[in-house]
């Protein structure tokens, strides 16, 4: 929830209260929602909008780097694939993060953004074309 969180915000801080919001606040119901995974991104979504617009966007890195082992050309790759992905609107980004890193399905997705399912499978289509895109532009 924290990497969708800081997809939307771009800010760590704003991303780890979005997350910690919700999280209280489902360990104060008594009885948890039925879909409980796509209500709490819901939420965690929900949070990080309004602490966006109250405060700002602010781009950060999506990943956090340096909490994970790896070689200097593994982070160079990753800082990359970050740059990229913030090239891409809003929509297809959330959309590809969702289902990449966090596996969601497409009708997962289009219950948390309360869109249809083609809606959802547009962005993570046109999404994809654009960073293949952008990836043969880097490369040729």
């Amino acid at each position: 929830m924290y990497t969708y969180a800081l997809s939307l915000t771009r800010n760590r801080e704003s991303a780890e209260d979005a997350v910690h919001t919700v999280i209280c606040k489902l360990l104060k119901r008594p009885i948890l929602p039925v879909g409980m995974r796509p209500y709490a991104f819901r939420c965690v979504r929900n949070a990080a909008i309004d602490d966006w617009r109250s405060h700002g966007a602010k781009k950060e890195a999506l990943f956090d780097l340096e909490a994970i082992t790896m070689s200097a050309e593994e982070r160079a790759l990753w800082r990359q694939i970050d740059d990229l992905l913030y090239e891409l609107t809003g929509d297809e980004r959330e959309t590809i993060i969702l289902k990449a890193a966090h596996e969601f399905t497409f009708q997962e997705i289009a219950t948390l953004r309360r869109v249809s399912i083609h809606t959802v499978a547009s962005w993570y289509r046109r999404g994809i074309q654009k960073l293949q895109s952008m990836i043969a532009e880097k490369t040729k």
